[in-house]
């Protein structure tokens, strides 16, 4: 039997007391070591890793890590370890698949990938937590990205004005009441969205800061369903904390199917560099499972799935040349050693904004090897700029992300590597300084027409034959 979620809080409990700056300097001096031990260097001319025995090695080491670091409670100051055999036997448990994503004709199932997979990854859609001016703009937003044959899911964002948006004169502070109603019209904007353009089942996905607004959100009638994504899970450098616990307990009651783990690495930070970060994120996926609220039952019925991701301490791109290796490296190590699927984060922020060729690049760069790496789907959603300003978003970047990540499928690990060192020679000596700042959704479109303006028609027109050019083989039927 795998150890329970609440078996896990009970550990948060009674676990020996450690400092935070203790537990962080832990991390890097053991990853460190393990990075030693294994000899494992970093070389910035290798984007995309095409070595099984070095990723199997990275999953090894990881392993380790993950039964020699364990997790840090914040919230009780311990230092709560696991053994290797209660993390095998969660993976033992895994099925390689994930199901209850959506209801009726619009369900979508998960399945574990590996390296050059010709299964198509599961897409949200969606610019993932953008901010809109109006309940109007946002509505649009949605319903575009919903109707795009490529979205399988959508990703929420929130409305906070000008004007205010709470009677025309508030605004939203988290752990606040405004924080709660106001994501709470959120979802109800995103599902009258998806019934709008005939996808009432689709899955939705939204998290607010707090755990009690993310709870706010259920709602089978008129907001998130037990169909749709929810719940919390370790966050960087394999922390916890009753925030992101209090929303999987909630999960857990409301017979919400799709569960997860999560393993996270700063480069730069604690995690050190790209030679040691993978490790980090294999660990955090491997000790996440034990805060995913998935038992035996659960994982019988429905599967369990991971998510992994990376941040440049630094470089405000998902998608710097480091952060692609990391990412791809990462997923590689966990989709060959176990079964679960991994749902690897690509591209979801890149540094420039909508409706500019570098947003386009940088977002592909990530995406490609991201898939080509086994990566099941793409859980952090539709992009949007890194830092973005109200409104600089549009549906275009959505389906951009879309038609990548499904013309990704198939894909070889050699083919991937040259097409990312090709995109990335169009943006990396931008991703510092110098990038563009891009459109606003009322720029780029006819907002009357919901139409893109013909200029910006035009230039994804251009980049997809430019993608074509490099080797991307896009779907007609995502056109």
């Amino acid at each position: 039997m795998v150890l329970t979620f609440w078996e896990a809080v009970e550990r948060c409990a009674t676990a020996p007391r450690m400092e935070e700056r203790e537990f962080n300097m832990k991390i890097w001096r053991t990853v460190t070591a393990l990075a030693k031990e294994y000899d494992f260097e970093y070389d910035p001319a290798v984007v995309v890793p095409t070595d099984g025995q070095l990723a199997d090695e990275v999953f090894e080491a990881g392993l380790k890590a993950a039964v020699e670091l364990g997790v840090y409670s914040r919230d009780t100051r311990r230092n709560v370890k696991f053994t290797e055999d209660e993390i095998q036997e969660f993976l033992r448990a895994a099925t390689g698949k994930q199901s209850g994503y959506g209801e009726g004709a619009d369900v979508v199932e998960v399945v574990r990938r590996t390296p050059g997979s010709t299964v198509e990854p599961v897409v949200y859609g969606a610019p993932q937590t953008a901010v809109y001016s109006t309940p109007e703009v946002a509505f649009k937003i949605y319903t575009l990205c919903a109707q795009e044959p490529s979205t399988d899911g959508i990703w929420g964002g929130l409305v906070i004005g000008p004007p205010p948006p709470i009677e025309g004169k508030f605004g939203i502070t988290a752990n606040h009441p405004s924080e709660i109603y106001q994501y709470r019209r959120e979802v109800e904007l995103m599902r009258r969205a998806i019934t709008a353009v005939g996808r009432p089942g689709m899955f939705i996905r939204q998290n607010a800061p707090t755990a009690q607004a993310t709870i706010a959100l259920a709602d089978p009638e008129f907001g998130v369903r037990p169909t749709d994504p929810m719940g919390g899970n370790l966050f960087e450098e394999l922390k916890i904390d009753w925030n992101f616990a209090n929303r999987t307990a909630f999960a857990i009651a409301y017979h919400t199917r799709v569960r997860w783990s999560a393993g996270h690495a700063f480069i730069g930070g604690f995690s050190g560099g790209p030679a040691t970060a993978p490790i980090v994120i294999v660990a955090g996926a491997l000790l996440g499972l034990f805060f995913s609220g998935a038992d035996n039952e659960h994982i019988k019925a429905y599967g369990v799935s991971a998510r992994v991701g990376k941040t440049h301490n630094r470089i405000k791109s998902r998608s710097a040349r480091s952060c692609i290796y990391v990412g791809s490296l990462a997923c590689q190590a966990l989709v060959r050693n176990t079964r679960l699927p991994i749902g690897a984060q690509g591209c979801d922020h890149p540094v420039a904004g909508a409706g500019t060729s570098q947003f386009y690049y940088e977002c592909a760069a990530g995406e490609i090897a991201s898939v080509a790496s086994g990566s099941s789907a793409n859980p952090s959603g539709g992009a949007r700029q890194f830092v973005c300003p109200t409104d600089h978003v549009s549906p275009l970047e959505s389906k951009w992300m879309g038609e990548i990540l499904k013309a990704s499928a198939g894909m070889s690990l050699e083919r991937a590597r040259g097409i990312v060192e090709a995109l990335l020679s169009r943006y990396e000596d931008k991703l510092e300084e110098g990038y563009p700042e891009g459109y606003t959704f009322q720029q780029m479109y006819d907002v009357e027409k919901e139409k893109a303006k013909p200029e910006f028609e035009r230039f994804y027109t251009h980049l997809k034959e430019e993608l074509e050019d490099l080797g991307v083989r896009f779907k007609e039927r995502y056109a």
